[in-house]
């Protein structure tokens, strides 16, 4: 799934190659009503014809979530209300993409890939496919002839149409139009971007969070609710920079380690933001670039470049890469916890009857009895 740094490069192409720019044609895929979750064929028309002839004023991210921002309200009434802006926003979900004709981009997809990293040959490939590209969700043209696309062969990214109504009357700039985007679904539900300094928590405010949690630390990077923006990778790489394991519970952290992590969460971000995603520019020591190695392709484990060996734990249904030698288990007072990784939950008491939970109804399933074989002597 892109994260952070990936949704920063496609907002960057974005801006790029769009913005000052006037829509000239806008096609979109109304049938997929799982890309375009509030899109009916009536819609599809009117939101087509009404973003024609719309100037691009900006292009703007947060977490995940990134969007454009068009001058002017939508005409369809043919009446133009002053202080109405138009704003497409778009999810990337696991495989969505954004793909512009004839510009080059360093992203690709992971799963293309055994070992993390981009094929010798993509980029030529990728020059050669045929326009429109395939999986295509909607396609934009502007005045000086740029072309995108918007892909997603598995169909898990979203696209919504909002409108931003000015309730202010001093409304006019593009960083207030963003202001009242963040009060609505489903950006009001997300926490802090940490890439940006003027969004991120303060590190007091993380350490009240942390203090009132009690989730392995990997699950509260990965909740969107308090770091926007970070998914399996980058949780890994903090929790690697901040030498934490990943299943260490957020109530029996020390108070340096705390203070470390959010340093660390507020570096990796800005690193993967200024980076765009782009593997080849990223720390020589980030973990990132070594949990795909030719190592496992032997059948032996991947190692870093100081010769650590490094290893995978499941975290709340998550993969996550750790180096155990350098991330142990701590206890509240930032004392390693040699025994934590030994420890196993005791067994209860075994019974002849046995519990089965679903999440519809509680069984009692009792043992079956066993007939006693009648032997022909003991008639």
């Amino acid at each position: 799934m892109p994260e952070l740094g990936e949704v920063a490069h496609a907002a960057k192409l974005l801006s790029t190659n769009l913005k000052g720019k006037t829509i000239t044609k806008f096609i979109t895929d109304a049938k997929d009503t799982l890309v375009f979750p509030s899109l009916s064929s009536q819609d599809r028309s009117q939101i087509e014809s009404a973003y024609v002839s719309k100037r691009i004023a900006d292009v703007g991210r947060h977490g995940k979530y990134f969007w454009i921002i068009l001058s002017g309200g939508r005409q369809s009434d043919m009446t133009k209300k002053t202080g109405e802006y138009d704003v497409m926003l778009m999810h990337f979900g696991m495989t969505g993409w954004l793909k512009i004709q004839n510009v080059h981009s360093h992203f690709f997809p992971m799963e293309r890939s055994r070992n993390g990293k981009k094929p010798d040959n993509y980029d030529e490939k990728a020059a050669a496919e045929p326009w429109p590209p395939k999986y295509h969700k909607f396609l934009l043209s502007t005045d000086d002839g740029i072309e995108i696309a918007f892909t997603d062969p598995r169909r898990l990214s979203r696209v919504r149409f909002l409108e931003i109504v000015n309730t202010k009357s001093d409304m006019e700039t593009v960083e207030q139009v963003e202001s009242e985007l963040m009060k609505v679904e489903p950006l009001v539900r997300m926490g802090p971007d940490f890439s940006k300094v003027e969004s991120r928590w303060s590190q007091d405010q993380f350490l009240e969070v942390l203090a009132k949690r009690r989730v392995p630390i990997k699950s509260l990077l990965l909740d969107q609710a308090v770091c926007a923006g970070v998914g399996n990778w980058m949780a890994d790489e903090i929790l690697f920079q901040s030498r934490i394991h990943p299943e260490q519970y957020t109530n029996k952290m020390g108070l340096k380690k705390m203070q470390l992590l959010y340093n660390m969460l507020c570096e990796v971000c800005e690193v993967a933001v200024e980076t765009e995603g782009d593997t080849e520019k990223f720390p020589k020591s980030w973990l990132m670039l070594h949990r795909w190695s030719k190592r496992q392709k032997r059948g032996e484990r991947p190692m870093t470049a100081d010769g650590y060996i490094v290893d995978f734990v499941t975290v709340g249904g998550r993969t996550s890469c750790f180096v155990p030698e350098l991330q142990k288990m701590e206890n509240a007072t930032g004392e390693e916890d040699d025994d934590a990784s030994e420890r196993k939950p005791q067994a209860k008491a075994n019974s002849r009857t046995k519990k089965l939970k679903t999440e519809k109804e509680d069984k009692v399933v009792k043992p079956a009895r066993t007939r006693r074989r009648t032997r022909k002597g003991d008639r």
